[in-house]
Order: structure tokens, then C-alpha cells, then sequence
């Protein structure tokens, strides 16, 4: 069972800010990846020299990251309980080994009593995540791997009324290790003129506003944008060029979990986890608008940037003083990668000229990334300190 319990390190840095959260309700939006955190690791390129900022979500990201070992990862959310849950995931972590990490997630069946295990490294917490969790012990119980705002609509809505009457077909190209193999597979038994019809048409967003309640589907779209048949295009470009048992999102969209051991979220993974586990000490939790941290700082700091796809959910001056502030704290040669999803954000023109865009590695991503409904954005800063652009 799990090892004796370390006091947490001194050093380590979280910051709750007082501020008002943006979001109305308590429960997690993200407690799993719907992302393919392979492409932030392809893109940045990072040394152990390194000072990563990263959008905490569900914290799979921020701990994927520590994969190639930077010297310090700064991991933001205004959200405080997405940055309650980073918290739980680096402490379980701290303790457990790889399959018992499964089991208290929930990825897996446990053995034991996930409350128990949480008992031993609660002290270790923040007091304000203390204070959280255990209003939610049912949770922890359960094993929230899959219990957040996101994951709860993607099994109740998205998986039962369009991926479910699937998943047979589903379960076949499971099976599959020959790409052209599912395509072929695919166009006759899968992509049939009742299931596209089913996604450009239950894919829209007042439904994922209802169920959600999340500012990403609420904000920066257009009401005319068809969201079902950007989706239908993502998709089909996904089941066309990846292997559906290497996919760890369409697994959980159409099963409602995780079905392949060797293809789960970067951080889950055995091949990764001893190396994510040493460097938990490089983890910096900051509660906080991005733009205000980075206005407290004095100097260059950073020298890669991960956003994830908040430019689709904020105002686009608001995510264009985010890359201002970025610009200025950023050191030379410094790389920022986001994502877009449905609201497709570019970077103004004046501020373009202190970057240059990565186009082969765009591509490559658009093209690799599993997360099927996300493209990207890499850009590469060309010189030192910005002293001329302003918004």
C-alpha cells in the first residue's frame, strides 16, 4: 500500500487571492483532461532551465508538463477550486504509486478506502483546500476522475445521446491497430447520415451553456457559428488519422471512461509518473488572473507559456493585455502555445512583431493533437524586452 506520508516542502509556493471568482458555482468544471497534452510538450521544447506558466483546469496539464523536468512551473487559475483539486493530484501523488494513484482517482476500482488514503495526506493540503474537500468527501469517495461540471456532460448528455448508440462500432476500432483499417471501418459502419445529423444538430450552445454553466460556452461565439458541424469536421478528421485505442478523450466520450491503460492523460501514464512524481517540488499554485500575476512582477521571467483555450472565453482586449503582460515578463527566445476552440483568436498585428509564428509546428499540431476539437497557435519571441506596444 502507500508509503509513508512526506511533510510538504517549505518551499513551496500557493497563493489563494481574495478576489471574487468568476464562476457562480462551487463544483469543479475540470476534474480529467479533454486535452492532448503531448502538443504543449512538442511545442514548447523546454530545458531544465526553464520557468513554465501554465492554465492550472484540471491540473493534467501542469503536472504533464514536469515530464521534461523545467526548474520551476508557475501553474494560474482564477478558478480556486480547479487550483483545490491541483493541490489533491499532487499530494495523492506524493504518496501513492502508479496503479494506487488509479484507484484513489478513479480510473480505476479501488482496493481501499479512498477516504482513508485521503485522511493521510489531507495535513498537507492548504487549509483552504482542506476546507474544501471535505465538504465534497462523497466525491472523493467515488473517485472523481470523472465527477466534474465537463465530464458529468460529456457522460450524460454528449456520451448517451450521440456516442453511446455507437459504441459497439466503438468497441470494434478499439480492436484496430491498422489506421487504414478504421477509416474503412469508419465511412461504413460508423459515419452514417443519422449520426451527423445527431451531432450538427444536439452540438449547440445553448445546450452546452445549460449544462455547463461555464464562460467558455457563454462569451466570444457567434450565435450563427455552427458548433455540431465544426465538431462533425474535427471528428471525422480525428477517426480518418488516429488510432481510436491511442485516444484517451474519445474513449471517455464514448464509454464514459478510460479503456486503454497505455493511452491515458500524459500524467496518468506508468512510463511518466516516477519522473512527474520527483519534480511535484517545481510546482508554484497561484490563484489569480493571469494578467494581474504577471502586472506584479518586475522582470522577464518566464520562458514558455501554455494557455489552453481561455482566449475563446474571455473578450479579445482582455486576452491580448494577457499576451502584453506575457510579452514583457517573457524572456528572450520564449514560447507561448494556445488553443483555440470555437472563438479563433490571432494576435494583433503590433504585438505580432515581437513573435514569430511557429507555422510547421501549428500544422503539425493541428494535425496530431488526439483532442480532436481544439487547433492551435505557437509562437516563438524574437528578441528581449517588449518596450514599444501597447494596448
Amino acid at each position: 500500500m502507500a508509503t509513508a506520508i512526506k511533510e510538504k516542502p517549505a518551499s513551496k509556493r500557493i497563493i489563494y487571492s481574495e478576489q471574487d471568482s468568476i464562476y457562480k458555482k462551487d463544483w469543479i468544471l475540470y476534474t480529467t483532461s479533454d486535452e492532448d497534452s503531448y502538443s504543449e510538450l512538442k511545442a514548447l521544447r523546454m530545458y531544465p532551465s526553464d520557468t513554465v506558466l501554465v492554465i492550472t483546469g484540471s491540473g493534467c496539464r501542469s503536472l504533464a508538463l514536469l515530464v521534461d523536468e523545467p526548474k520551476r512551473l508557475i501553474s494560474v487559475d482564477a478558478n480556486p477550486t480547479q487550483n483545490y483539486l491541483l493541490e489533491l493530484k499532487i499530494e495523492a501523488m506524493r504518496l501513492l504509486q502508479h496503479d494506487e494513484y488509479l484507484q484513489f482517482l478513479g480510473v480505476k476500482p479501488a482496493t481501499f478506502s479512498r477516504l482513508d488514503l485521503y485522511r493521510e495526506f489531507e495535513p498537507n493540503l492548504t487549509p483552504q483546500a482542506q476546507a474544501y474537500w471535505n465538504r465534497y468527501l462523497d466525491k472523493i469517495k467515488e473517485g472523481l476522475i470523472y465527477l466534474g461540471k465537463h465530464e458529468q456532460f460529456y457522460k450524460k448528455y454528449i456520451g448517451s445521446l450521440l456516442f453511446r448508440p455507437k459504441k459497439k462500432q466503438f468497441l470494434h476500432m478499439l480492436s484496430l491497430t491498422s489506421l487504414e483499417e478504421q477509416r474503412a471501418y469508419f465511412h461504413k459502419h460508423f459515419n452514417t447520415r443519422l449520426w451527423r445529423w445527431s451531432i450538427e444538430n444536439l452540438c449547440r450552445q445553448t445546450i452546452f451553456k445549460w449544462a455547463l454553466g461555464d464562460p467558455s460556452y457563454d462569451n466570444q461565439v457567434s450565435q450563427q457559428q455552427s458548433v455540431g458541424n465544426y465538431i462533425l469536421q474535427r471528428l471525422t478528421h480525428t477517426f480518418e488519422n488516429h488510432l481510436v485505442r491511442d485516444n484517451h478523450f474519445l474513449t471517455f466520450l464514448y464509454c464514459g471512461e478510460y479503456m486503454n491503460e497505455e493511452a491515458l492523460p500524459v500524467y496518468l501514464q506508468k512510463r511518466h509518473y516516477e519522473t512527474i512524481k520527483k519534480n511535484l517540488d517545481k510546482v508554484e499554485i497561484v490563484t489569480d488572473l493571469i494578467d494581474q500575476y504577471l502586472a506584479r512582477e518586475k522582470e522577464p521571467f518566464i520562458d514558455k507559456v501554455s494557455l489552453s483555450d481561455i482566449s475563446g472565453w474571455i473578450p479579445n482586449e482582455t486576452f491580448q493585455k494577457i499576451l502584453t503582460e506575457i510579452t514583457q515578463k517573457m524572456r528572450k527566445n520564449g514560447i507561448i502555445c494556445y488553443r483555440n476552440f470555437l472563438a479563433k483568436r490571432s494576435v494583433d498585428p503590433g504585438l505580432l512583431n515581437y513573435y514569430e509564428r511557429d507555422v510547421e509546428m501549428i500544422e503539425r499540431l493541428n494535425h496530431e493533437d488526439l483532442a480532436f476539437a481544439f487547433t492551435f497557435e505557437v509562437l516563438k519571441k524574437r528578441g528581449g524586452i517588449m518596450d514599444e506596444y501597447a494596448l
